[in-house]
């Protein structure tokens, strides 16, 4: 239950499209001067060595995050503008062989006011993550918990504008039932926060995630929140037995966030998808339900 380390994903695919889309909500966030508050229930250890034997081992960062940017450094002018922060934020990091997840995406954009609640269930992880996060007074708050029972406790945050990333790591059964369980008891608790689910494209889970996005969908649209899901697919299913590719789910998308995966979606499939596993038209779907 608690084997699952991210370093040895760090900086692939589901990350580009994951960490791409909370620099786009992030971006979103940080248009009026009202603080906010942002939540990450799986927060990992929150900064990755592009070089470490986890790395090394799977090289799934090659084929993501390092292609990415190579590709970036040989034509800027080809990539959309709405990747522009993300690609800033990840050139910085990557200087230092190192790969950001989402609590250091978070920290990077928190300004005078805001707040970040990080939780970690795993124990190393949560070691690392206070290595790699400074808590700076009341700015910044690391929790070991579990983020599913800890969902009634941190919400609604006391700064109640903000958003809540959950990205579990799907290896138990339960974690699909129990990430749409605390996704609607914090819809229920937090009404305005903007609730992000990320989610695994994985061909032997098709119908726990049929169930997933379908319960997600009716409770975005039973309360009238804007609903988004975008996923990036990199292979087929039929012919991938792994991670073919990834989704995220945002209930209160921002405006126009839509708009914005529609421009970043094409480009990032076919930049990252394998042309002999799949149609560049097929790697990516995006449905917009805005009320």
């Amino acid at each position: 239950m608690l084997s699952y380390r991210h370093a040895f994903h760090a900086g692939n695919h589901a990350d580009i499209l994951k960490h791409a889309s909370l620099c786009l909500i992030l971006q979103s966030l940080q248009k009026k001067d009202k603080p906010f508050t942002l939540i990450d229930t799986h927060a990992g250890a929150g900064l990755y060595r592009l070089d470490s034997e986890w790395a090394l081992k799977t090289g799934e960062n090659q084929k993501g995050i390092i292609k990415l940017l190579n590709a970036f450094n040989k034509n800027p002018s080809s990539f959309p503008p709405e990747l522009q922060n993300y690609i800033n934020l990840c050139q910085g990091f990557y200087a230092q062989n190192c790969y950001a997840g989402s609590p250091v995406i978070m920290q990077k954009h928190l300004r005078s006011g805001d707040k970040l609640v990080l939780l970690e269930m795993h124990n190393n992880e949560v070691e690392i993550l206070r290595n790699n996060i400074e808590e700076t007074g009341a700015n910044a708050t690391i929790l070991h918990q579990n983020s599913f029972e800890a969902i009634k406790a941190i919400t609604p945050p006391p700064i109640k504008r903000g958003l809540l990333l959950m990205d579990p790591s799907y290896e138990i059964d339960s974690d699909y039932t129990n990430a749409f369980e605390a996704l609607a008891l914090a819809r229920k608790r937090w009404n305005v926060g903007i609730l992000c689910l990320w989610y695994p494209l994985l061909k032997h889970r098709q119908t726990e995630l049929a169930m997933l996005k379908s319960s997600l969908r009716e409770l975005a649209a039973e309360n009238q929140n804007n609903f988004v899901q975008a996923e990036l697919l990199i292979a087929s299913p039929e012919n991938e037995t792994g991670l073919y590719g990834s989704g995220m789910a945002i209930i209160n998308a921002p405006w126009h966030f839509n708009e914005e995966m529609a421009n970043i979606l094409p480009f990032l499939g076919e930049m990252l998808a394998d042309a002999n596993q799949i149609n560049i038209n097929e790697t990516f779907n995006l449905i917009a339900d805005i009320y």
